[in-house]
């Protein structure tokens, strides 16, 4: 085990701890951080699709993790079977949650994931973790603006795509070109997004494993306008899980024990004050309830909280409420800042509800 307790340690988590203050530290997570009894999710998903579906499937190029389908409907086939993969491996059955709640507490102000699925807002939702969530859409899709990402309400960006939206999957290589496409050219990332990682001095890579294509991608994205500069990124021989790196000023450094130098940022950062407090766990309809919130789904969450005895008088008063709302915006009787005071004060209430006591 490496041993992080130097000097020299000392010196280089003080930096981080101090670009964390300063909203100058970005988290990025990569396939390798999701488990399922120790194996890589991503490794059990390609397994998962070659079986059950090789008669979509032209090849599979191994290297670079992409599959060559026989057509566009052999495609959208896989696309749906990669939904439904993550929809039975969640956080709630058998993905291991303990690093991702880890990230979801350290105070970095953005998170970014190179995974389609939303586990760490869900996990972040499930300890009631304040956070906002987005993804991006390749294809020439208009970009979805973001809050400016803070310490408090940090950002949990999906580059690569969401299941919500199994078309901005990136499955194979014309989904590379259209996600380089778009995040180099039009319509690029959000804003504030893209201002925050213009800003960052410190990047920190979890899960990933730095000979693919896609570390090679996020370093360009990273780089900016210093896209000149050349990085030396050779693949390690020692131990092929060298997934955890620092990259400083665009100068990068290989942990070898991703482990236990995430063991010793989490313990240290504890000691900082640099990790958000949690509370009781929320149950699993809890945190679908929020996520429908998220989504703007209201009647979804109300009919859900409807389900639950103890809650079946307040959701019937509020689903009333709702109704009763929807009716006169339709019928254009209601001003339309009236209508969002009232529509918040519904989801409001929804989240007081659920909300479990500190």
């Amino acid at each position: 085990m490496a041993d992080f307790n130097s000097p020299e340690w000392d010196k280089k988590f003080r930096s981080i701890f101090a670009d964390i203050r300063q909203k100058q530290c970005v988290v990025l997570v990569g396939p390798e951080i999701l488990k399922i009894g120790g194996r890589s999710l991503r490794d059990a998903l390609r397994e998962h699709i070659r079986e059950s579906s090789p008669d979509e499937i032209a090849h599979y190029y191994e290297r670079d993790g992409f599959f060559l389908f026989k057509d566009k409907i052999a495609k959208e086939d896989v696309q749906r079977e990669v939904v439904l993969f993550y929809e039975d491996h969640n956080t709630a059955t058998d993905v291991e949650e303990d690093l991702l709640l880890q990230v979801a507490r350290l105070r970095a102000h953005v998170v970014l994931s190179i995974n389609p699925d939303s586990f760490l807002s869900d996990v972040a939702y499930k300890y009631s973790l304040a956070h906002r969530f987005a993804y991006f859409q390749h294809g020439g899709t208009a970009v979805q603006e973001v809050e400016m990402p803070s310490n408090e309400i940090p950002l949990f960006y999906n580059l690569f795509g969401s299941l919500k939206r199994d078309d901005s999957l990136v499955l194979d290589y014309d989904d590379l070109f259209r996600l380089l496409s778009s995040l180099l050219g039009s319509p690029g990332l959000p804003a504030n997004l893209a201002l925050a990682l213009q800003q960052a001095k410190h990047f920190l890579f979890v899960g990933f494993d730095f000979d693919k294509w896609y570390s090679q991608l996020l370093l360009r994205l990273l780089s900016g306008e210093k896209a000149i500069r050349t990085f030396a990124i050779a693949p390690s021989q020692k131990n092929e899980n060298t997934t955890t790196f620092l990259v400083k000023q665009f100068g990068i450094e290989f942990i070898e024990d991703e482990q236990a130098f995430f063991q010793e940022l989490i313990r240290r950062a504890e000691k900082e004050g640099l990790l958000r407090e949690i509370v009781e766990a929320q149950t699993p309809e809890s945190v679908r309830i929020t996520r429908y919130l998220q989504n703007g789904d209201v009647l979804s969450a109300l009919n859900t909280l409807k389900t639950a005895e103890e809650h079946v008088e307040t959701a019937t008063l509020l689903l009333s409420q709702y109704n009763d709302l929807i009716a006169r915006e339709a019928r254009k009787t209601l001003d339309s800042r009236d209508y969002a005071v009232r529509f918040n004060g519904i989801a409001d209430a929804i989240l007081s509800t659920i909300k479990p006591n500190r």
